[in-house]
């Protein structure tokens, strides 16, 4: 029940506020472009601790242009992540940085949670498209305009920078992982030593 709750108390929350703003300024506001994206984001973001958002597992892997990383910090990546980390906003996710022990375990769990928090961001991203377009049906362009760039921001490249440290994660896991393996101790070599294999003096 208190499970139920954490879910339930969340997302009425997220459509309270919607409709309040809509009323207040207006469907065709610009305060409603952001909260329609903003409200469900936090709702679901605070949901999804107690539910976990899935998507298929094809979803997550992680394509051979992705693994570098070089493609995400192109369009912005790394600003969006020293933007999370610090102030206010780094409150939101306090469980998506790098634990201080990082064990295999540790970082194991925190690859879970990068994978939530892409999740819930990925499936917002493609349910905000179909609100943007009923405004854009309505007439209401700018506000149209404004929920896509809103929608890029709070759930496009939240989805990016994932994939971005997940990246980063596997070759860190990858580390730790090897650096865990006990050493093989070196091959004893069978072959005797010339010295050893030389004749006994007075052996013909």
């Amino acid at each position: 029940m208190r499970r139920l709750g954490f879910v339930v108390v969340p997302v009425v929350g997220a459509l309270v506020v919607m409709v309040a703003v809509a009323r207040t300024a207006g469907l065709d506001s610009l305060w409603f472009a952001f909260v329609v994206v903003w409200a469900p984001m936090a709702g679901l973001g605070t949901a999804s601790r107690s539910v976990r958002p899935r998507l298929p597992e094809r979803w997550y892997e992680l394509r051979s242009w992705e693994r570098t990383g070089r493609a995400y910090e192109r369009v912005g990546v790394r600003i969006v992540k020293a933007l999370l980390r610090r102030g206010p906003l780094s409150w939101f996710n306090p469980d998506l940085h790098l634990p201080a022990e990082r064990t295999p375990a540790a970082l194991a769990h925190l690859d879970r949670r990068m994978r939530d928090a892409e999740a819930s961001h990925a499936i917002l991203a493609v349910a905000t498209v179909p609100i943007a377009a009923w405004m854009a049906v309505n007439g209401w362009w700018s506000t149209a305009a404004w929920t896509v760039v809103f929608d890029a921001l709070m759930n496009g490249y939240p989805v990016a920078l994932q994939r971005y440290n997940r990246a980063l994660l596997a070759r860190r896991r990858t580390d730790v992982l090897g650096a865990s393996e006990p050493t093989r101790p070196a091959a004893v070599n069978r072959h005797r030593h010339p010295e050893h294999t030389a004749r006994r003096p007075g052996r013909q």
